[in-house]
Protein backbone atom coordinates (compact mmCIF):
# COMPACT_ATOMS: atom_id res chain seq x y z
CA UNK A 1 0.00 0.00 0.00
CA UNK A 2 1.41 3.55 -0.94
CA UNK A 3 1.34 6.24 1.03
CA UNK A 4 2.91 9.44 1.17
CA UNK A 5 6.44 8.00 2.55
CA UNK A 6 7.37 6.12 -0.38
CA UNK A 7 7.98 8.18 -3.53
CA UNK A 8 9.82 6.10 -6.54
CA UNK A 9 11.80 8.75 -8.19
CA UNK A 10 15.17 8.65 -10.13
CA UNK A 11 17.49 10.49 -12.34
CA UNK A 12 17.11 10.75 -15.91
CA UNK A 13 13.13 9.89 -15.32
CA UNK A 14 10.35 12.22 -16.39
CA UNK A 15 8.58 14.67 -13.73
CA UNK A 16 6.93 17.72 -14.16
CA UNK A 17 7.33 18.35 -18.17
CA UNK A 18 11.16 18.28 -17.64
CA UNK A 19 13.75 15.52 -17.05
CA UNK A 20 15.38 15.09 -13.42
CA UNK A 21 18.94 15.66 -13.66
CA UNK A 22 19.98 16.26 -9.24
CA UNK A 23 18.30 14.46 -6.38
CA UNK A 24 20.01 16.14 -3.42
CA UNK A 25 19.72 15.93 0.54
CA UNK A 26 18.33 19.31 2.25
CA UNK A 27 21.29 21.11 3.89
CA UNK A 28 19.73 21.31 7.07
CA UNK A 29 20.06 17.17 7.65
CA UNK A 30 22.72 15.17 9.11
CA UNK A 31 23.67 11.18 8.72
CA UNK A 32 21.10 8.40 10.39
CA UNK A 33 23.68 6.42 11.40
CA UNK A 34 27.33 6.94 11.93
CA UNK A 35 29.72 5.22 10.00
CA UNK A 36 29.92 4.82 5.95
CA UNK A 37 26.27 5.14 5.53
CA UNK A 38 24.72 7.60 3.55
CA UNK A 39 20.98 7.71 4.75
CA UNK A 40 19.84 10.93 6.18
CA UNK A 41 16.70 11.05 8.48
CA UNK A 42 14.66 13.69 6.14
CA UNK A 43 11.22 13.98 4.94
CA UNK A 44 11.59 15.72 1.98
CA UNK A 45 14.36 16.08 -0.84
CA UNK A 46 14.93 18.14 -3.40
CA UNK A 47 15.05 17.56 -7.20
CA UNK A 48 16.25 19.58 -9.99
CA UNK A 49 15.25 19.69 -12.94
CA UNK A 50 16.28 19.91 -16.90
CA UNK A 51 15.00 22.71 -17.14
CA UNK A 52 16.23 24.34 -14.15
CA UNK A 53 13.69 24.55 -11.57
CA UNK A 54 14.23 22.98 -8.31
CA UNK A 55 11.77 21.16 -6.44
CA UNK A 56 10.99 19.25 -3.32
CA UNK A 57 9.68 15.44 -4.11
CA UNK A 58 6.30 16.06 -2.83
CA UNK A 59 5.65 18.48 -5.76
CA UNK A 60 6.49 16.17 -8.14
CA UNK A 61 3.92 14.86 -10.78
CA UNK A 62 5.73 11.93 -12.34
CA UNK A 63 2.44 10.57 -14.47
CA UNK A 64 2.81 12.19 -17.83
CA UNK A 65 -1.02 12.19 -18.72
CA UNK A 66 -1.60 14.16 -15.05
CA UNK A 67 0.80 16.70 -16.07
CA UNK A 68 -0.80 17.11 -19.63
CA UNK A 69 -4.73 16.95 -17.94
CA UNK A 70 -3.11 19.61 -15.61
CA UNK A 71 -1.18 21.76 -18.12
CA UNK A 72 -4.87 21.70 -20.25
CA UNK A 73 -7.06 22.60 -17.22
CA UNK A 74 -4.30 25.92 -16.78
CA UNK A 75 -4.64 26.13 -20.51
CA UNK A 76 -8.48 26.46 -20.66
CA UNK A 77 -8.29 28.64 -17.45
CA UNK A 78 -6.15 31.08 -18.67
CA UNK A 79 -8.40 31.15 -21.96
CA UNK A 80 -12.05 31.81 -20.35
CA UNK A 81 -10.31 34.64 -17.55
CA UNK A 82 -8.34 36.29 -20.61
CA UNK A 83 -5.08 35.53 -19.02
CA UNK A 84 -6.04 37.49 -15.75
CA UNK A 85 -5.51 34.29 -13.96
Amino acid sequence: MANKYNRHYAVGMWANGSKITNIQYPSDTKQAWQGECPARNTIHMFVKLENGTVLRDDELILDRKKWEALQDMEKFISDISEGVA
